[in-house]
């Protein structure tokens, strides 16, 4: 995608000025957007916005606490054209309740439907269905439903909340999962806060512009105020679409990032607001639900630590405080960089969030005498970090990064079968951000351990077609941390999503699972099978692509607008050898090929080998890049191509006629 950089204060230096498009009232609704049946600019879409808009200006702010305040406004009305698209009749919009710092103190909602005689019916959304729930100490959410709403329907909702966090303007996001017909973002702002913008745009939007004086009232009265008023326009946006191992829709979202450099007063009276991750660090560790946190002296854990004293390894020492923590604690399911909870509450609860367990196994590492340290992190589902974008807010999660010898170890006690070896998935491929005592220090998140699966086959055939299969599967590393995890919650499910449903022709005999608790060994599952192989006259066909996982090309759209991100490097093994009876023999062999992408980055090879009537045969398929650019997918839906092809290759037995 290409970005068109802002550095000026609400500037482009070119933009497009246009007529700005005089919008329909809230309650007010055109006959025509309830008869429309399909988006026009992006078919077959399950709904669209026909409105996304929202307004920032500044009003008087609270005495004794700001000069200013602000306030937001925003307005969404969305047409509903699928039964998926009834999701977006369910709203959830998260704001920071801390203090009150910001409040709704408006909000408005309604359904538009065509009644039985085709005219127009308006429902006013009820007060039941419009409420504010807590969510933490910190953050809380408005939430709108609209129980008139159905295929054919158009919602609308507007809200406005208030803030004196004048500082703070929200970023703006032309582009969503379904098309936008019309996005705009209107901003008024006094001229003595001075904005930089961010633009994540494939093009620069429209642009009004126009400076004049306002007037804003105050304890001492009315002022003058010199006001920058802009509106960014975008229309006809297509939405984007979920692509296989995409990351995040917000790393690829058309929008607009917004941060506070200056305030000035004039006559010499400015200062600067351009904050630096060092600031982020020391803010943080004079919070009182972060680095205050790790400071507490408490007798609690009085009794784990004087066991740890007897550990000599430092590795074998964390090793165990990590396993401590995970298994003594539950996770609320709640990602957090704080720990709102506190930390001797956590520990009576023996429940709470990312924040509370992750930072209560920092504090008992630094006691153990480890130099851990918190790590603010983005979760892969919550999207990329800009470095050059000093906000915490770019953040979900928060862990522990602790540094023994040449090596360092990346730990996540909510995770209840992770191996503390290696990085958790949710952050591969990332950058974090460590809290020390000092200015920070940022680290990309790059872990050498990989997807490994192998596979070792041994079957044999009958006069019947009926193969018995005797199977070895090893999975490490990641592919351990996937199975392990379905395996030890529900035993019936992983036996049936990885060995029954792939094929409806096979029958489980047994299956043994060993090392599911057992960091240091791969993941081995022992299976022992009856497949019934496919016939036609006298051929029989088997393939020898069992257990992999690599069962279908995710890669089969023609063109795509994200980028790849596996997240890890991969490695693939196929051992086999599959005995035929003295009444068949083997009729086509897929060759002996290899494949490599242009740069050699992924490498497939396949060797077979007939010995009278025995087959043997290696598959390879290793990865040595976890990430490819959108620009390389020809490249890359050529390569899968040959691959899968590859893969699902038969093999064919012919019955020998009698003489």
């Amino acid at each position: 995608m290409k970005h068109y950089i802002l550095t000026s204060l609400f500037g482009f230096g070119i933009f497009a000025i246009s007529a700005q498009t005089k919008l329909p009232n809230p309650g007010k609704i055109d006959i025509s957007d309830l008869q429309v049946t399909d988006c026009s600019f992006e078919k077959g879409a399950i709904a669209y916005k026909i409105i996304d808009w929202g307004n920032v200006y500044y009003e008087r702010g609270t005495e004794g606490i700001s000069l200013f305040k602000q306030v937001y406004e925003k307005r969404v009305r969305i047409k509903i054209l699928k039964d998926k698209g009834l999701s977006y009749a369910n709203v959830t919009i998260p704001y920071y309740s801390y203090n009150n710092d910001q409040k709704v103190t408006k909000t408005e909602a309604y359904t538009f439907n065509l009644d039985e005689s085709g005219k127009v019916k308006v429902t006013e959304v009820g007060k039941s269905s419009i409420y504010t729930k807590k969510i933490n100490k910190r953050y809380s959410e408005l939430i709108i439903t609209f129980p008139e709403a159905k295929v054919g329907s158009v919602i609308e909702y507007k809200y406005r909340m208030e803030r004196e966090m004048f500082w703070l303007i929200n970023d703006w996001y032309f582009q969503d999962r379904i098309p936008t017909q019309h996005s705009e973002y209107q901003l008024k702002v006094p001229l003595v806060f001075q904005f930089s913008v961010h633009p994540v745009v494939a093009q620069a939007p429209e642009i009004k512009q126009e400076t004049f004086d306002d007037m804003i009232a105050t304890g001492d009265g009315l002022i003058t105020v010199n006001t920058i008023k802009k509106n960014y326009i975008m229309k006809n946006v297509p939405g984007i679409n979920d692509e296989p191992y995409m990351g995040t829709i917000k790393d690829y979202q058309q929008r607009l990032e917004f941060q506070l450099s200056k305030i000035d007063f004039g006559n010499g009276n400015a200062k600067d607001y351009s904050s630096t991750w060092a600031d982020v660090v020391t803010n943080l560790n004079k919070d009182e639900d972060f680095g205050l946190q790790l400071a507490k002296e408490t007798e609690d854990f009085t009794e784990v630590l004087n066991t740890v004293k007897s550990i000599q390894s430092e590795e074998a020492k964390l090793k165990y405080l990590f396993n401590f923590v995970r298994d003594e604690l539950k996770w609320n399911e709640e990602d957090e960089i704080y720990a709102f909870t506190g930390l001797t509450k956590t520990w009576g609860k023996k429940e709470g969030s990312s924040g509370d367990i992750n930072l209560l196994l920092t504090y008992l590492l630094r006691k153990a005498g480890l130099k851990a340290n918190p790590i603010l992190l983005s979760t892969r589902d919550h999207g990329l970090v800009n470095d050059l974008y000093p906000f915490i807010a770019q953040f979900n999660t928060v862990m522990c990064h602790v540094p023994i010898g040449n090596k360092f170890f990346i730990l996540d006690a909510t995770e209840k079968f992770a191996n503390y070896k290696i990085i958790p998935e949710k952050v591969t491929n990332t950058s974090g951000l460590i809290v020390t005592d000092e200015r920070g220090k940022w680290i990309d998140l790059i872990d050498n351990h990989k997807y490994k699966v192998m596979a070792a086959l041994h079957g044999e055939m009958n006069m019947n077609g009926n193969m018995k299969i005797n199977a070895i599967i090893n999975h490490s590393d990641y592919a351990k941390t996937n199975r392990s995890t379905l395996w030890r919650k529900d035993a019936e499910a992983f036996k049936k999503e990885y060995f029954t449903a792939p094929s409806s022709n096979t029958t489980i005999e047994e299956l043994t699972v060993k090392n599911a608790t057992i960091d240091s060994l791969p993941l081995e599952q022992i299976v022992n099978l009856n497949q019934q192989l496919n016939s036609s006259g006298n051929y029989i066909y088997f393939n020898y692509n069992l257990f992999t996982g690599l069962d279908q090309n995710p890669f089969i759209e023609d063109t795509r607008t994200t980028d790849v991100d596996f997240g890890y490097t991969q490695d693939y093994t196929i051992f086999g050898n599959f005995a035929i009876p003295e009444g068949y023999t083997f009729e086509a062999l897929p060759k002996n090929i290899t494949l490599l992408f242009p740069d050699n980055s992924i490498e497939f090879n396949r060797t077979m080998q007939v010995e009278d009537n025995l087959l043997n045969i290696r598959v390879t398929l290793e990865y040595k890049r976890n990430f490819y650019t959108a620009a390389e997918y020809p490249d890359f839906k050529e390569f899968y191509k040959k691959l899968f092809a590859a893969l699902n290759e038969q093999i064919v037995l012919k019955k020998k006629t009698t003489p």
